[in-house]
């Protein structure tokens, strides 16, 4: 890239942002926003928590509700892989109606209740009300591919590959080397407008791989190495420009408390952290952003980065950034309030905000 394209890139994207277009598609948190841009074409964001924090939602929040939201009524027309490896198709969009609920209705359903599962039963009203989410669920389905049968990286990027052949979404780029074999350089979109978004939800259930090479299997270390460097990084990234996000669960050694020789509880332990990534720690050096998710209240920890967990009890998280390329975000956090049945995640106020009898924040979300 010479210099008058370098150029040209900064003039278009201050043209987008002075006519109210999108360069990036910021986080659904507001304060948030305003000193981190979100998702960018080319890049690579990985969430990391322990297991049972909520990874899954706020992945599916963070990414597909927020995108839907951010774009609906633009130019931008995304188009979003959702690779489940956790949960089922099904599953998935029925968390998605248990979402329009909630914003719609403002009734907490769980996806266990929408399958009248346990001593739960659908009744007719609330059945009528499941009716009417057929357009916003439609709305969704036309930008999000959910996968829930394909877990091996070979088959992942495949499964990709086939949609970015369609003429109308755009054209591969060669150049020819010296053998006379050509080898793939990049894409031209037929529109600047389209956004290909790859989710995968969880790296640490992919199904081992085979090495091309040698044809042995390879170890799940070897894997995630393959997954991220050899298909995320080299052909999602930097050839195709996907946005990318990857969720990565922490080791489960990462959830044993530690204490002081006094008896203190290490609450920086406990954390999510890049030394704790769940197998092979070393991808996060392809990773751009890390955050972590914490749930303080599961260790019975009372208060955290300034905030009454005793209060908010479980539905407070802790959104943390542990790596930051870009923005100067690292080992900086933000209070959420999570509810856990319906998926949704809400930034809370400063701690100093919460603190504030007059505001009476505290009582306000509990009430919730």
């Amino acid at each position: 890239m010479n210099f008058e394209e370098i150029i040209y890139q900064i003039e278009k994207n201050k043209q987008i942002k002075e006519e109210g277009g999108l360069t990036s598609i910021p986080p659904p948190f507001e304060r948030l926003s305003t000193f981190y841009g979100g998702f960018t074409k080319s890049s690579i964001t990985c969430l990391t928590s322990a297991s049972g924090t909520g990874k899954t939602k706020f992945a599916k929040y963070f990414t597909i509700l927020n995108i839907y939201k951010k774009t609906f009524g633009t130019e931008i027309k995304p188009k979003i892989f959702y690779f489940a490896l956790e949960e089922s198709a099904t599953d998935f969009w029925l968390s998605f109606i248990s979402i329009y609920l909630f914003e719609k209705f403002k009734i907490s359903v769980s996806v266990s209740q929408l399958k009248s599962i346990g001593k739960f039963t659908v009744n007719s009203d609330l059945l009528e009300k499941i009716k009417q989410a057929e357009a916003f669920i439609s709305r969704l389905q036309e930008i999000v591919e959910v996968v829930d049968y394909i877990r091996n990286p070979t088959g992942i990027a495949k499964h990709i590959k086939r949609y970015f052949e369609n003429p109308e979404v755009g054209e591969f780029t060669y150049k020819t080397i010296e053998d006379g074999k050509k080898i793939m350089t990049g894409y031209n979109y037929k529109s600047d407008n389209h956004w290909v978004f790859f989710v995968l939800d969880h790296i640490s259930l992919l199904s081992n791989e085979k090495d091309p090479l040698s044809g042995q299997k390879m170890n799940s270390y070897q894997t995630f190495d393959f997954m991220i460097k050899d298909y995320v990084l080299d052909i999602f990234s930097k050839k195709l420009k996907m946005v990318n996000f990857i969720v990565h669960q922490q080791t489960p050694s990462s959830e044993k408390q530690t204490f002081t020789y006094k008896g203190s509880l290490i609450e920086e332990k406990l954390e999510p952290s890049l030394e704790e990534l769940h197998i092979n720690k070393g991808v996060h050096q392809d990773y751009e952003i890390v955050i972590g998710l914490f749930n303080p209240s599961r260790y019975d920890i009372a208060t955290h980065n300034g905030y009454d967990v005793s209060l908010l009890s479980s539905n407070y998280r802790s959104l943390k950034f542990l790596k930051d390329r870009y923005y100067g975000l690292e080992n900086s956090s933000v209070g959420l309030y999570f509810d856990g049945a319906n998926g949704i995640f809400e930034e809370l106020p400063t701690p100093e905000e919460m603190a504030n009898p007059r505001h009476n924040y505290y009582e306000r979300f509990r009430k919730k």
